[in-house]
C-alpha cells in the first residue's frame, strides 16, 4: 500500500464506475481520506456503495460513501456540509461525474439537451459553489475537473456532449483566474478514449420525426465508434488507471504550479497538446491587449 504522509480530504462526484471508481480506489491506497459520491446509495447503487465499503474494509483505507446527486443543489450542500462536519475540510473536489449523447444534434429535444447540459457542466459548478466558501476561507484547495478531448477537438456525433465539456472548460478556465488569489488551483483533465461504462449511460437523440429526414440507421458517430473499438481492443488498450493516477499526481503538486490543462492518453488526443500550448500563449496575450 502506497500510503502518503501527506493525507488530503478529497471528494470525487460520480464514483460508482470507470474513472470515477479507479480515482477513488486510488487516491485511498495512496492514504488520501476519500468521500466516494454518487447518488441512490440506498437504491440503485446500493450494491456498489457496499462493494466500495468492503474494499475499504479490506485494503484498511479511509474511503467513505456519500450520497450526492449532481442535478439536486440540496442534495450537494447536505453531502459537502456533511463532510465539513466530519472532516473539518475539503482539500480537494475531484469532478468526474457526467453522460454521453450520440446521434444527429437536430434529432436531440430540449429537454435532453437540457439534461446533458445539467449533469455534464452546470453538476461541477453545483459542487464548486458547495465547496468554494470553506477553500476561500483556508485560502487553500484544488478542483479537479474530467472533462475530455472532444471537449477542444471536435468528433462529430458528439455534438451535446462535446457542447457540454466545451463549456466546463470554460468554466474552469474563469474558475482558475478568479480563485488564484485565494491560493486555490483549477485544473482540467482531458483523457482520449477510454474502455469505461459511459457507454452504457448515452443518451441517444430521440425525436425521431427528425432523425428521419438524415435516412434511416445512419448516426454520425458510428466512425468513432468503429475507430474506438479497434483501439480498444489492441494488445496493450488503454487503461483507465491513466486518469487516476494524473488526479494523484495533481494533488501531489505544490500549489500555484499546476497546470491548467493536461491530456492523458493517446486515443483520439493527436494534436490537442499543441492546441492547448497554442491557445495559452494567445489567450495571455489577448489579455494583455485588453489591460487584464
Amino acid at each position: 500500500m502506497d500510503k502518503t504522509s501527506n493525507q488530503m480530504n478529497v471528494l470525487v462526484t460520480g464514483s460508482t464506475s470507470g474513472f470515477g471508481r479507479s480515482i477513488v480506489e486510488t487516491l485511498a491506497l495512496k492514504g488520501h481520506r476519500v468521500f466516494a459520491s454518487m447518488r441512490g446509495i440506498g437504491g440503485k447503487n446500493s450494491s456498489v456503495a457496499r462493494e466500495l465499503e468492503e474494499w475499504s474494509r479490506r485494503e484498511e483505507v479511509k474511503l467513505e460513501v456519500v450520497e450526492l446527486d449532481v442535478l439536486d443543489e440540496s442534495s450537494v450542500d447536505s453531502a459537502v456540509q456533511g463532510i465539513l462536519a466530519s472532516a473539518g475540510h475539503i482539500d480537494v473536489v475531484v469532478n468526474n461525474a457526467g453522460i454521453g449523447s450520440s446521434g444527429y444534434l437536430e434529432g436531440f429535444t430540449m429537454e435532453q439537451a437540457r439534461h446533458i447540459f445539467d449533469v455534464n457542466t452546470l453538476g461541477p459548478l453545483r459542487v464548486n459553489r458547495a465547496v468554494l466558501p470553506s477553500m476561500r476561507d483556508r485560502k487553500s484547495g484544488l478542483l479537479i475537473h474530467i472533462t475530455s478531448a472532444t471537449g477542444r477537438l471536435y468528433i462529430p456525433g458528439l455534438n451535446i456532449y462535446s457542447g457540454t465539456k466545451y463549456a466546463l472548460e470554460a468554466l474552469v478556465e474563469s474558475f482558475s483566474y478568479e480563485l488564484a488569489p485565494f491560493g486555490i488551483d483549477c485544473v482540467s483533465i482531458e483523457p482520449g478514449g477510454y474502455p469505461t461504462d459511459i457507454a452504457g449511460n448515452v443518451t441517444a437523440a430521440a425525436d425521431t420525426d427528425r432523425l428521419a429526414g438524415y435516412g434511416e440507421g445512419t448516426n454520425p458517430a458510428s466512425g468513432l465508434y468503429a475507430f474506438f473499438g479497434e483501439q480498444f481492443s489492441r494488445p496493450n488498450p488503454p487503461d483507465l488507471k491513466e486518469i487516476a493516477d494524473s488526479v494523484s499526481d495533481l494533488i501531489d503538486m505544490p500549489a500555484g504550479q499546476r497546470p491548467l490543462r493536461i491530456v492523458v492518453g493517446d486515443v483520439g488526443t493527436d494534436g490537442l497538446e499543441e492546441l492547448n500550448d497554442v491557445t495559452e500563449k494567445i489567450q495571455k496575450k489577448y489579455l494583455d491587449s485588453i489591460g487584464l
